[in-house]
């Protein structure tokens, strides 16, 4: 029996060395970490037996399937609240679309005549543009989607440019920041990633979030569209603080976040 079971775990090698199979070894690390929230390279390859680049091999493919979270000389386990993937506009605009339609019309109602209105790039903000009215108003986007549908729609819109990022359709980088530093916005509506007391408004990106994070207070009104699965998440970049947005949202029970701000819930 023993036999057997060290034979469905090993490979041999030709010089007769017992080798954990792949996927033996990642269900080992990931067991570890459940006992320990952390595990070292060097514990793993004196436990394991493997060498140090073939557990760090494993490390980046856990990483990468969102089971871990790689750091300095190992791992560490997630937090369930961490948002460390990021998916692209077309995925996410899949995602709680009921949600999004609602919130998007109730963020509509905010914009009146001769606004100047930033528009941030994604999903939640793309619905935004499906219940748009207003047309004495002039709306600015680093959006590149955003920006086509306002223009084909007859809206004045100017298109925030700089390097795109493929994953969100959105421009950022040093010349979309050196631009949006020219407007002054009345209103501001912008997507998040996380939404959370301690760490307030998040996005996975660095470049991104520096983006969001200039337009956003450079507006005398901010509003935050996101669902109720953003709260309580955090990603890796922090751009604003709760209290300084009205979240529109379908809804929230999350009572530490209503006393920071002001919460809309179109869902209630």
């Amino acid at each position: 029996m023993i036999d057997l079971l060290i034979e469905q775990s090993y490979n041999k090698t030709e010089s007769g060395d017992l080798i954990m199979m792949t996927d033996k070894r990642r269900e080992y690390i990931l067991k570890e970490l459940q006992k320990n929230k952390s595990v070292s390279v060097v514990d793993l390859v004196e436990q394991i037996g493997a060498s140090e680049s073939t557990i760090r091999r494993d490390l980046l493919e856990l990483d990468q399937q969102g089971l871990l979270k790689r750091v300095h000389g190992g791992a560490v386990i997630l937090d369930k609240r961490n948002v460390l993937v990021e998916n692209s506009l077309s995925e996410r605009q899949l995602q709680h679309e009921q949600e999004k339609q609602e919130i998007a019309y109730r963020a509509c109602q905010y914009i009146e005549k001769n606004d100047i209105v930033y528009i941030d790039s994604g999903s939640t903000t793309l619905k935004l543009l499906d219940y748009l009215q207003e047309k004495n108003a002039t709306y600015i986007t680093n959006g590149l989607l955003h920006a086509h549908i306002l223009a084909i729609h007859g809206f004045k819109v100017i298109c925030i440019g700089g390097e795109i990022r493929g994953i969100t359709g959105g421009c950022v980088g040093s010349q979309a920041l050196k631009e949006v530093s020219r407007y002054h916005f009345t209103k501001g509506f912008f997507g998040t990633n996380g939404a959370d007391s301690e760490y307030g408004f998040t996005t996975p990106d660095s470049e991104e979030a520096a983006m969001k994070e200039t337009a956003f207070y450079r507006c005398e009104k901010r509003y935050i569209l996101c669902d109720h699965s953003k709260f309580n998440k955090i990603s890796p970049v922090h751009f604003a603080n709760i209290e300084d947005a009205t979240i529109i949202t379908d809804y929230c029970e999350h009572s530490e976040l209503k006393n920071l701000t002001l919460i809309e819930e179109v869902s209630k």
